[in-house]
């Protein structure tokens, strides 16, 4: 009985350590999908522009 009581403060920690590493894996991803974004859309333009001759 008294390894749960480690067990589950581990666990927590673990829980912890895990929403930090999201967290911190989201901003830059934030980034990524912003320029995959602009890009998508200069690529569109472009190809509207090239399209209509």
């Amino acid at each position: 009985m008294k390894n749960n009581k480690k067990g589950g403060s581990a666990k927590i920690e673990i829980e912890l350590l895990l929403q930090k590493a999201l967290r911190v894996q989201q901003e830059p991803s934030q980034q990524l999908n912003d320029s995959i974004i602009r890009q998508c859309e200069k690529r569109i333009e472009q190809g509207s522009g090239s399209d209509s001759g």
